[in-house]
């Protein structure tokens, strides 16, 4: 299910690290009206299997804060998980009309949930674009380090399938789960590389155009639940075109 939130905000200012803010924002309404979900997805270790963007009409990025000519935002929100589309829907209907404080200066204001129709994909073939940026990270277990590739990196395609085998492991989604992962190729259509604050971060990232193969299964995955690490960060949202 997909979700589209439209959102004010108080002033023409909107915070550099916003995925962070929407992290809050998500947070704050999930412990309000589902506390045990909140303990389950937060307080443990436990894969986020949703993602999710944000829309600036026109944005203008400056040192310390983004320059918006409207003050208004759009959140859309992505999962494949019913349980927890329904979860996502009414914690953000539970903060509409609420002025909920990003930092000192700026409030958002949620005004209306809508839920967007999607389609099945059936092809075995998609073109798609970046709501998010795709973050592929290569995390070192021995020094709790990590490494960041973009998609014209050598490495990149096998670190982020070694990652999509952990994400989608065998006792979910069965035993064929890690071919089709094997099989699944990317094409670059129009690709730009980025850098992305979060936290204290600074993350190298792919966007554009791609061409994604792979089975039906795989690429419903993809779309409904984001592609690559972090996506319950605000990374790896796509948009089939």
């Amino acid at each position: 299910m997909r979700l589209k939130i439209l959102c004010h905000l108080s002033s023409e200012e909107f915070p550099l690290d916003y995925r962070r803010k929407i992290m809050m924002i998500i947070k704050k309404g999930m412990k309000k009206e589902y506390p045990t979900f909140f303990s389950n997805l937060y307080k443990q270790n436990t894969q986020k299997n949703f993602t999710f963007s944000v829309y600036l009409n026109q944005p203008s990025f400056e040192a310390k804060a983004i320059k918006i000519r409207d003050k208004k935002c759009i959140i859309n929100f992505s999962t494949g998980d019913a349980e927890l589309a329904i979860v996502f829907y009414n914690l953000f209907t539970s903060l509409k009309n609420e002025n909920i404080k990003l930092n000192e200066n700026e409030e958002l204001k949620i005004n209306s949930v809508e839920v967007i129709p999607t389609r099945k994909i059936e092809a075995h073939q998609i073109r798609c674009r970046t709501l998010s940026p795709i973050v592929i990270r290569d995390h070192n277990q021995t020094t709790q380090k990590d490494w960041f590739y973009v998609l014209e990196d050598e490495a990149a395609m096998t670190i982020l399938k070694r990652n999509m085998k952990t994400k989608l492991n065998k006792v979910n989604y069965g035993d064929s789960i890690e071919q089709e992962i094997e099989d699944m190729t990317i094409q670059q259509i129009k690709f730009k590389k980025t850098v992305v604050k979060f936290y204290k971060m600074q993350i190298a990232a792919s966007v554009g155009e791609f061409e994604i193969k792979a089975s039906p299964r795989l690429l419903n995955i993809i779309i409904q639940n984001g592609l690559g690490s972090m996506t319950g960060s605000g990374f790896g949202m796509l948009e089939q075109l």
